[in-house]
């Protein structure tokens, strides 16, 4: 995903198909569409398409043969054209995947609207058990948006409500209760059809999840592995060279005081300077060996933000240096959590990370673009995040406008490089 350097400017209720899988550093950067994003969309497309097929087959059926059989009136026809068209409408509107809470209540409501409309679209035709095909429609929407306990009680409730229809309407009540106990089981289907479907989808997302962390736990050992070669590599230098490099100036010092004047001593002067320039090369290599083995907070964090899975714009100061490898691996770490949170909670498309450091203490601020949420829980992430700063002496603070998206501060001491 795109990365920005710019300034920047001053838990939703999910639905069941359209949680965003955890971005981990280390692992690919993911695409624009997900595997598991993919299967929403075409376990939707599917019910779309199978669904407008099934309201036309009926519609068809019942245009063709009701009215003549059952010596309908057109204002009859008329009212029961209506209802089939609003019917639709309503579906093709619920069909959209519910980003927000505000979403999924509206999508509730359209789903009520098509019980409503098939049910009246039976009536108006005297009881068709054929228009009552539409409620299987219904019934596997219900089984994409509610838990399977939620969808049983509305599948009883609209098929005790075809239970009604049929009996006001059919002569024979015997055939009427075994058309809609017929109908509940087809609709029944349809939901645990439904079901099934929306857990391949969170069982593909699992393994996605493990699968990235999997990649990135490969990528910290490397990484690991390669720091620790570096420092023990440091450590054998300044043990083993630095220490006969440091005698052998000595004895060389002794030697160039207790030579008398003569031209070996001026040669054991200049391997004096040279075995000093030595031990000082040796030092800047075991300081740089060290230095390399910490954190580079700018570089690492956009590596960090190139793999998320939303738009992550940094903005960093020119001169920026944190100079305690602790401070800059913990702050790391948050804005890793920040744009994860982002990303798999908020329903963002971007977020902003600004990092602001005063004379003793740093804060790294980061907002997003989602439609906020009126009450945060901490989970295990924003409490380990709070708790690893506190640890350092640090503070997190959360904003949750509704409306604004989530903002977080994230504040900690500065500290000497030692």
């Amino acid at each position: 995903m795109p990365v920005s350097t710019a300034p920047a400017a001053a838990v939703p209720w999910p639905d069941r198909l359209t949680a965003a899988p955890r971005a981990t550093p280390g692992a690919p950067a993911a695409s624009a569409l997900s595997p598991d994003h993919d299967a929403e969309h075409e376990i939707r497309r599917v019910v779309r398409v199978t669904g407008v097929g099934l309201w036309l087959a009926l519609s068809a059926h019942s245009l063709l043969v009701e009215p003549v059989r059952d010596h309908l009136q057109r204002i009859e026809v008329g009212h029961w054209a209506v209802s089939g068209v609003a019917f639709v409408i309503a579906f093709l509107l619920a069909c959209r995947p519910p980003r927000t809470p505000a979403a999924r209540r509206e999508t509730l409501l359209l789903l009520g609207l098509q019980t409503v409309l098939a049910l009246s679209a039976n009536a108006l035709l005297h009881g068709s058990s054929i228009q009552a095909g539409l409620l299987i429609v219904v019934a596997a929407q219900v089984g994409l948006l509610l838990p399977w306990p939620h969808a049983t009680a509305w599948v009883l409730v609209q098929s005790g409500a075809l239970a009604c229809v049929l009996l006001t309407h059919w002569k024979h009540d015997l055939d009427a209760w075994a058309f809609a106990s017929g109908y509940l089981v087809f609709q029944l289907f349809a939901v645990t059809t439904a079901q099934t479907a929306v857990r391949e989808v969170q069982a593909r997302r699992a393994l996605a999840q493990v699968v990235e962390e999997l990649h990135a736990t490969r990528a910290l050992l490397a990484d690991a592995s390669r720091r620790a070669e570096r420092l023990q590599i440091s450590r054998d230098l300044h043990d083993l060279l630095g220490h006969h490099l440091t005698g052998l100036g000595m004895h060389l010092q002794v030697a160039h005081h207790l030579l008398p004047d003569s031209p070996a001593r001026e040669h054991v002067h200049t391997a004096q300077d040279v075995a000093r320039q030595l031990l000082g090369d040796v030092r800047t290599a075991v300081r740089g060996m060290r230095d390399d083995a910490g954190c580079d907070f700018p570089v690492e964090l956009r590596a960090m933000t190139q793999g998320a899975a939303l738009t992550v714009h940094v903005a960093l100061p020119p001169d920026l240096r944190l100079e305690c490898p602790v401070v800059a691996r913990t702050l790391l770490r948050c804005a890793q959590e920040m744009v994860t949170n982002a990303a798999r909670h908020a329903h963002a498309t971007q977020v902003w990370l600004e990092l602001h450091r005063e004379a003793t203490r740093v804060q790294l601020h980061a907002r997003d673009d989602g439609p906020g949420v009126p009450g945060l829980h901490f989970g295990c992430g924003l409490s380990g995040m709070r708790e690893r700063l506190e640890a350092l002496g640090g503070t997190l603070d959360v904003q949750t406008p509704v409306g604004r998206g989530v903002e977080l501060t994230a504040a900690l001491p500065l500290r000497s490089g030692a």
